[in-house]
């Protein structure tokens, strides 16, 4: 006997139910930098992808093409989600850029996240500032002090 026209009627209806609400359940990650979008050269900064509860892994990516993957995530209180930290320990020129991040959950992956904009900005904050004072001098040796050879 095959199936009955309002029966199949009820499943494709029921499917299309199931796959709606699944795309549903995947809400856009949202992308933060810290400590800010506006960075020195030489310095550090951290991307934060908090994705949905759940979430096993999340991307960061930057202008299209992956650079960081696969990190640890911090699970938040419950239902809040989860986080993922990105760090980068020294900015450079090439390091500006437009960065969205997404991740993965049961329903599969999410979409990504709004654009977050990193500017690099002046004099690398690695190396001491030039024309001013180079900080403190450093301490004398005990052994020179003292006059032992």
């Amino acid at each position: 006997m095959s199936p009955r026209p309002s029966t199949l009627l009820g499943l494709v209806l029921c499917l299309g139910q199931t796959i709606h609400m699944q795309e549903g359940s995947r809400p856009k990650p949202t992308l933060r930098a810290e400590p800010g979008p506006v960075i020195p050269r030489g310095r550090p900064v951290t991307f934060v992808c908090r994705g949905p509860a759940g979430a096993q892994m999340c991307r960061l990516v930057m202008d299209g093409r992956p650079e960081r993957r696969y990190q640890n995530l911090v699970p938040l209180d419950g239902s809040q989600g989860t986080e993922e930290r990105f760090l980068f320990p020294v900015v450079a020129a090439d390091t500006a850029g437009s960065y969205r991040c997404y991740c993965f959950t049961q329903f599969g992956w999410s979409k990504r996240s709004e654009p977050l904009e990193l500017q690099v900005t002046g004099e690398d904050a690695s190396t001491p500032p030039s024309g001013g004072s180079q900080g403190p001098a450093p301490c004398p040796s005990p052994v020179s002090v003292l006059g032992l050879p």
